[in-house]
């Protein structure tokens, strides 16, 4: 067995210990991981031929799949890091992440490599027809051909300190900004996690979340990490749900808050029929609300199913834990730091803080990542040497402070209180007020635009952007933004109600007054 330091040894060591074991079940098709490695070096091989190598970026922009999953992998023994684009994303925002960390190749679904403005890439394989994906100018490949071939990538000699995938997150600059994470980031991650939540080769983990999305990536890495079989489902459809997690007889599902609202419009088909082989579930992305949270208990711990909370960033991956046995504590808790990891609450002066007192939740450990690509201001503003490190030390490693204001208790249990920013998060994604000011703004009918999030229990945050119109804009305006944000932007960013006002108002320094805003909004 190989040491764990890169994402493409954990690989090695699957294959090691049973070749022939199924690694992903797609729709009707299963994959062993045999499979993953023999397609995954014919890609990563045609990859080095095509120029990539050690420390390229390699773009994936596809539906979640089993080529999306192999294309990983092949970046991976490249020596390149990948990068998964949302494929949710429109052209616009799919050339901006691309042009920003400099993809050096893209494979992609034909008809979304087909909305690309040409010369986007230079270079990309196709899943597909080629016809759908001739928006791309420079050399197509079709990706099914070089999976079925035969191929070997030469060693590159990646390291754990080298990157393995840039993540994407909305910035509060409003625009996204991708989070570096190197193979140690990947692997320690894989670890920590496999190891709190008890998984082995035996389970049959269920890929609900995208894998665009540092949470849903991990359920691919731990899944793989033990050897067990990851099964990926699309649909966010109640009844496909609960179908996934019966069909494959899953054993541990990870989600985000209106996942579980989706599966609890399928209450009374659990309590008929309990998922019987369901050990675990975690939520992450969100608090919870204390209602689902106890619907769920009611439905699923009789059979035996954990419930962990999760708490975390993409700037660190995962933070907290709460363990089942004290779910009591309810959803404000976010428990204690997984292993191998300190979490400090620092006050403004830059110390501990106290038992009960707020302060900023500060990460440190072998999650915390390199930092956001090309750009120095944000990662000095959120990575920074160890506060609680001696003067000695002060410089050897960084922390990431999260911008989350927590409290801890007595007994060291972590409490949320609300963030410092005014990110949104709806659907499961996190996106800044200025995104979606920006997207209604290039509509060309608005003047000024203010954006904010109103909790949802469901979804997390309603999407809500009070506007003012361009002077010669009519009554019909309010719809044809609506449809402009339709056709321009995925469906989470596309506000749930937007308001008319003449001019919008300011603070004393003539910003506009984004709270004044939201509370007139709340006392409606």
């Amino acid at each position: 067995m190989r040491p764990e330091f890169t994402l493409h040894d954990l690989l090695y060591n699957s294959v090691e210990r049973d070749p022939q074991k199924v690694a992903i079940v797609d729709g009707k098709s299963e994959h062993t991981y045999e499979d993953m490695m023999r397609e995954s070096g014919a890609l990563a091989a045609a990859l080095q031929d095509a120029g990539v190598g050690k420390g390229d970026r390699v773009g994936i922009l596809m539906d979640k799949s089993w080529e999306a999953i192999v294309a990983m992998m092949a970046a991976s023994r490249a020596g390149a890091a990948f990068v998964n684009i949302n494929p949710m994303l429109k052209a616009q925002q799919v050339g901006y992440i691309a042009g920003d960390c400099n993809v050096r190749v893209l494979i992609g679904d034909s008809p979304k490599l087909g909305e690309m403005e040409p010369k986007t890439v230079e270079r990309a394989f196709y899943k597909g027809e080629k016809s759908d994906a001739e928006g791309i100018s420079g050399e197509l490949t079709d990706l099914a051909e070089v999976l079925s071939g035969d191929g070997e990538p030469e060693e590159t000699g990646v390291s754990e300190v080298d990157l393995a995938t840039i993540l994407y997150t909305s910035g509060s600059t409003g625009m996204p900004k991708g989070v570096s994470t190197s193979h140690r980031n990947f692997v320690a991650g894989s670890q920590i996690v496999s190891t709190y939540l008890e998984n082995t080769s035996e389970d049959r983990i269920l890929s609900a979340l995208p894998l665009n999305f540092d949470a849903g990536l991990n359920q691919f890495t731990t899944s793989l990490r033990v050897g067990a079989t990851l099964a990926l489902l699309r649909s966010r459809l109640p009844g496909d749900l609960l179908k996934g997690l019966r069909r494959h007889e899953i054993t541990g599902v990870a989600g985000v808050p209106p996942l579980w609202a989706l599966l609890l419009r399928g209450s009374k088909s659990i309590q008929e029929q309990p998922l019987e082989h369901l050990r675990y579930i975690s939520n992450t992305g969100g608090r919870i609300p204390q209602a689902n949270l106890d619907e769920l208990r009611r439905l699923l711990e009789p059979s035996g199913t954990k419930i962990y909370l999760m708490y975390g960033l993409t700037e660190a991956f995962r933070s907290t834990y709460l363990p089942p046995e004290e779910i009591e504590r309810g959803t404000e808790c976010i428990g204690k730091a997984i292993p191998d990891t300190q979490i400090m609450v620092i006050n403004k002066e830059g110390k501990e803080c106290a038992p009960g007192e707020v302060g900023e939740l500060v990460h440190r450990g072998p999650t915390v990542a390199m930092g956001y690509w090309g750009k120095p201001e944000a990662t000095a503003k959120a990575y920074r040497p160890n506060p609680l490190a001696p003067p000695e030390l002060l410089d050897v490693e960084r922390v990431v402070y999260s911008g989350d204001q927590v409290r801890r208790d007595e007994d060291g249990f972590l409490y949320f209180v609300g963030r410092e920013d005014a990110m949104i998060k709806s659907q499961g994604y996190r996106m800044s007020p200025e995104e979606i000011e920006n997207l209604l703004i290039s509509s060309g009918r608005v003047h000024e635009a203010c954006a904010f999030g109103v909790a949802n229990p469901d979804v997390g945050h309603d999407v809500v952007a009070v506007v003012s119109l361009k002077g010669d804009e009519d009554g019909d305006a309010v719809q044809a933004i609506r449809q402009f944000a339709v056709n321009n932007a995925p469906p989470y960013m596309v506000p749930k109600e937007i308001l008319v006002q003449d001019e919008l108002p300011k603070t004393a320094s003539g910003k506009i007054d984004r709270k004044g805003i939201s509370n007139a909004y709340a006392d409606r």
